[in-house]
């Protein structure tokens, strides 16, 4: 169901306001407004932002070489909130060590990098055998150092005025040109008429190949100290606990800090508005009474024009399954939470899709011991519980349908090969584990059709859902002629017509006229009633008519709804299916005549077994999640579900690392 929500109106002295914000903050019980009038109290949020991200930037630095958790590590360490901040101090030391060896490597990387394109630069000069600071300008010879195209050689070898020497042959030639200072204007010139490149020489002492042998030593000591900065770095890596322990905290701190700023203030009181669950009013005043008597605590209900956050609460069992309604949108406040009547159509139709028991009782341990050892929060804690029980949904529709691992009854007969299969088949048939009373290989159109039944039950539950939160709010005319018409419609047209809908699938259907006529006659009545009544606000009797017309085509959409259920089947079938191809190459792998080869190959195909299995189960579980959940969404949610809910957001303790203890 949604949590009524009240509007929370606080009034407490300036002097109390840390200690309150800590106590509400500890209660997770108030999502803070912003107050329009709002004035900024900055005091250390920027201080402990920088702080955060500081942290934040430290723990990327080092968490490449940090030991990496276990895949059933707990998602969070427990930890009280005054142990977390001990690790600040400590943490704020580690960030200055971890901020020094990234900035000493940044500085590195850009000195090698500025010392390897001055070697690659010099690398063509390698034969100039005088040192490069001699190569200068006097008072009766000017120098021209740059380099010349290949193909412009012979021409400035044919200038008289020009003294060149060319340290190598190649596509660009180094090149030293000398001339007279008086001839200076005219080489420029020249110079403009081939290609020629200016090079100026660094600043280093000897000659080219002096200086490129001292930027190689330069280099490796460059190296060197690189290598030495990233060890202790990676030594840093056992400290990510710490940084994030510190981060937590921060964090903690920052959140209430930064709620300061969505206060109003007087001279010597602030004012605090928020929304608080109705049923968390008294636990939220105890937390303010616990640290001050001075206030004043006012809630009253939503009035119009406010948008109230949107929450849900619901029993043990339903919870994990809000995380599935999540996914889509949050209900909007004051209307139908529709997670308890989706959770045992989600369950059913999960099972329905994987229809394996094997792959159930795989899918129900493996959620359990990630449960129990990873110790999920959030969405991750939901997803977990609600995959648990669609494995127990898988294993009695694999039983149902007779399937485990791909195994069925009818494996005795069509495998030809791999008899230990065969084998195992048969001594499931024999002890009547699986009974197959809906086995989709060789029922296959009965299988579809159940699914179809399975199709029409969801979307008519989902119009009556919708009826009856329409009278809860006595608007019966709208769960009359919007909802009720059309489960006469829906159920009407189904049963009415279901001999001949099934004579067209090659099964014989036969229902007594007592059953049929008065389903036809419950959908004529109900289609009248959308005809007459879906466009009732208009006064205009032919608008009315033609509005109601244009409401009866919408039959096509549920008829289209109805089909999508095919899904169901097609799924299904396609896990079992796939396992047995899986156990069939397996069988011919351990079907060597060969005492050896039948021996590796048995191996091998135990191996083969549980990689390909694993696979199925975890594609196949991925596919009933999405599928059964897009059928939540579209046919049932459609039908009553009003979305765009606003989430909850109290002042709490939000960490990523550490579940806060008391």
């Amino acid at each position: 169901m949604i949590v009524s929500m009240k509007r929370l109106s606080l009034v407490a002295l300036k002097s109390d306001q840390d200690a309150i914000l800590n106590a509400l903050q500890e209660a997770g019980t108030v999502e803070i407004i912003k107050l329009a009038d709002g004035d900024v109290q900055s005091g250390d949020a920027d201080t402990v932002n920088a702080r955060i991200q500081r942290l934040a930037e430290s723990i990327n630095a080092v968490k490449p070489y940090a030991k990496k958790p276990g895949f059933l590590s707990p998602q969070k360490r427990e930890m009280k909130l005054s142990d977390m901040r001990e690790y600040v101090p400590k943490a704020e030391q580690t960030t200055n060590e971890i901020e020094e060896l990234t900035h000493t490597q940044a500085r590195l990387l850009s000195e090698r990098e500025k010392a390897v394109s001055t070697r690659e630069a010099l690398e063509p000069w390698e034969a100039m055998t005088v040192p490069m600071d001699t190569v200068k300008n006097t008072p009766r010879v000017h120098y021209f150092i740059g380099l010349l195209a290949s193909k412009d050689v012979e021409r400035v070898r044919e200038q008289e005025y020009l003294e060149a020497e060319f340290m190598n042959e190649s596509a660009t030639v180094p090149t030293i040109l000398a001339c007279k200072e008086d001839d200076t204007r005219i080489v420029q010139n020249f110079l403009k008429t081939v290609e020629w490149q200016d090079y100026v020489f660094p600043k280093l002492p000897g000659t080219p190949r002096e200086a490129i042998e001292s930027l190689n030593r330069r280099i490796a000591e460059i190296d060197g100290e690189y290598d030495a900065a990233q060890k202790e770095l990676e030594a840093r890596g056992e400290t990510i606990e710490t940084l994030q322990n510190a981060l937590d905290a921060e964090t903690i701190d920052a959140d209430r800090l930064s709620a300061n700023n969505d206060l109003s203030y007087t001279a010597h009181a602030f004012v605090l508005e928020g929304w608080v669950r109705d049923d968390e009013v008294e636990k939220t005043e105890q937390a303010i009474k616990n640290v001050t008597e001075a206030y004043s605590f006012e809630v009253r209900d939503p009035v119009e024009g406010e948008e109230p956050p949107s929450v849900v609460k619901n029993n043990r069992f339903v919870k994990p399954f809000e995380e599935v309604q999540t996914l889509y949108s949050r209900p909007t406040y004051g209307t139908i939470d529709g997670t308890p009547y989706m959770t045992p159509f989600y369950i059913l139709l999960f099972g329905l899709m994987l229809s394996d028991t094997g792959y159930g009782i795989l899918l129900m341990l493996g959620t359990l011991l990630y449960i129990k050892k990873k110790k999920p929060t959030g969405m991750s804690a939901g997803i977990s519980r609600v995959l648990f029980w669609g494995g127990l949904s898988t294993i009695v529709w694999g039983v149902l349908c007779g399937s485990f691992f791909g195994i069925t009854k009818t494996s005795a007969s069509t495998i030809e090969v791999g008899g230990v299969f065969s084998q195992i088949s048969m001594f499931f048939e024999k002890l009547g584990i699986f009974p197959a009373l809906l086995d989709p290989m060789q029922n296959s159109m009965v299988m579809l059709g159940l699914c179809f039944g399975l199709g029409v039950l969801h979307i008519v539950a989902g119009y009556i859902v919708g009826a009856i939160d329409r009278f809860s709010k006595g608007d019966w005319k709208s769960a009359i002629f919007d909802q009720i018409s059309w489960v006469l419609i829906t159920l009407g047209l189904v049963v009415g017509f279901l001999p001949a809908i099934a004579g067209m699938a090659g099964m014989s259907v036969t229902l007594p006229k007592s059953v049929t006529m008065p389903a036809l006659i419950a959908a004529g009545v109900g289609a009248l009633m959308v005809v007459l009544f879906k466009g009732r606000e208009k006064r205009n009797i032919l608008k009315r008519m033609m509005s109601g017309l244009g409401g009866l085509y919408d039959v096509t959409s549920v008829l289209a709804d109805i089909l999508s259920y095919a899904r169901l089947f097609a799924l299904g079938i396609a896990t079992g299916v796939i396992g047995q191809v899986f156990n069939m190459l397996c069988g011919m792998l351990a079907s060597a005549s060969n005492p050896v080869m039948k021996i590796v190959g048995a191996i091998g195909s135990i191996v083969l077994l549980v990689l390909l299995h694993t696979f199925n189960v975890a594609i196949n579980a991925l596919g009933a999640f999405v599928h059964c959940a897009r059928l939540q969404y579209v046919e049932f949610y459609g039908k009553f579900y009003e979305s765009g809910g606003k989430e909850f957001r109290p002042l709490s303790y939000n960490t990523k690392h550490v579940q806060v203890t008391k």
